[in-house]
């Protein structure tokens, strides 16, 4: 098992970063991290493209992943190829796609 947190962190410091503020300058939605292996949740709140993450849970977030913390890690690392993650069922992603799709580039 991964230590999951510095991994949500880059997500989170990302938003600061001048290419990642402007395409999400409208976007406000609650991104739910689901982890099966740790059982912990985090949320992460976007308001006009500014992020705070908090671990908590909450009932409708607009985006859910359900992953494994070394999964997440793996994106991230570049050692696990996303695509075949999501085909594969080892991340399992709820919400709009449009969604989905703008906040891809976080972890990416």
């Amino acid at each position: 098992m991964a230590d999951i947190l510095p991994y949500l962190q880059r997500i989170q410091d990302r938003f600061s970063e001048p290419s990642i503020q402007e395409s999400l300058q409208d976007f406000t939605k609650t991104l739910l991290f689901d982890f099966s292996d740790t059982k912990q949740n985090f949320v992460l709140s976007v308001v006009n493209g500014n992020a705070t993450l908090e671990e908590k849970s909450i009932a409708n977030p607009d985006i859910r992943d359900t992953t494994s913390t070394d999964v997440l890690a793996g994106i991230m690392d570049k050692k696990v190829n996303p695509i075949t993650a999501y085909m594969t069922r080892k991340i399992k992603a709820q919400g709009a796609q449009e969604d989905m799709m703008r906040l891809q580039q976080l972890m990416l």
